[in-house]
């Protein structure tokens, strides 16, 4: 009887310490947060565009546009396509 009862302490207290969340570890913090925002608004964008775009964003400063800019193609999206293809976005 007094396993049974010893086992059953020890039971719940394990269910009481993992049932307690750390704040750190559940709730995202500023900078995680920031990383989720400026990913979902990323969307679409690939290579410097988007490398650019995401470092800007990540650091606070004003978002460029999100219009790449294409050296050799012309803008379809966000992205950069060959000058003679048609964008069907």
């Amino acid at each position: 009887m007094i396993r049974h009862s010893l086992n059953a302490l020890i039971f719940a207290g394990a269910v009481a310490v993992l049932s307690t969340t750390n704040p750190t570890y559940s709730a995202d913090n500023p900078q995680q947060q920031r990383m989720k925002d400026c990913n979902a608004q990323a969307i679409g964008m690939s290579g410097d565009a988007r490398q650019k775009f995401m470092s800007s964003c990540l650091s606070g400063k004003t978002a460029e546009t999100k219009t790449p800019n294409c050296v050799n193609g012309k803008p379809c999206g966000n992205s950069c396509i060959a000058k003679d293809k048609v964008c069907r976005k």
